[in-house]
């Protein structure tokens, strides 16, 4: 691996950003392999309720973007709010399928694509605490399929700038093994994302995953 990733710690930030604590704490909590479809949202889970699709980056810190908060439920940019989706479709979607996926890695590795050379690198290295997972998948021939229901700003956090956006993303988890019936469920993540020089929106951390 490359370079450790960095995640953010955005509460050693807060009395210079100006952030409450409570709002960003229950936003930013994390609870396809192609582009994503933005469908309309569900009523949004509860802190309590939302987890990790896979493996995220270790510690350390990168600079929170600071600013006046954004309005409550404020929507993202375009291209900031695809970006978002289209790595959270690939980074939680799976196909354990004969002939498709062969590794759980390879999501992470789809999901690079939209994301920093450091954060690519993480979440396409194979960790020992997804083998068990995996291995179930594969004897099920289970697809895991991730809909992005919903992209936008995390309560409490500053509108994104022209270089710098933080994003809450809500997506449908939706696990089929080839027998036995389908089971979905609602979850989130948070995303910080950053324009690089060529333009392009990608996403270099997932703050409190």
């Amino acid at each position: 691996m490359p370079s450790e990733v960095r995640s953010i710690r955005i509460c050693s930030r807060l009395a210079s950003s100006g952030f409450a604590i409570a709002a960003l704490s229950a936003a930013l909590t994390a609870c396809g392999s192609g582009p994503s479809t933005v469908a309309s949202p569900p009523e949004l889970p509860s802190p309590s309720s939302a987890t990790a699709a896979g493996p995220v980056p270790g510690a350390g810190t990168i600079p929170v973007p600071e600013g006046p908060a954004a309005s409550e439920g404020a929507e993202l940019p375009a291209d900031i709010a695809k970006a978002a989706a289209d790595f959270t479709a690939a980074w939680a979607s799976h196909d354990a399928r004969p002939g498709k996926d062969a590794a759980y890695t390879d999501a992470g590795k789809r999901a690079s694509a939209y994301a920093s050379p450091d954060l690519g690198a993480s979440i396409s290295t194979a960790r020992p605490s997804t083998n068990s997972l995996w291995q179930q998948w594969t004897r099920e021939k289970t697809t895991v399929t991730a809909t992005v229901l919903k992209v936008s700003v995390p309560d409490g956090a500053p509108a994104p700038t022209a270089t710098t956006a933080l994003a809450r993303v809500v997506y449908r988890l939706t696990t089929a093994p080839e027998k036995g019936q389908a089971a979905s469920d609602t979850k989130q993540v948070a995303l910080q994302l950053e324009r690089g020089t060529d333009g392009t929106w990608r996403v270099i951390a997932l703050p409190y995953a």
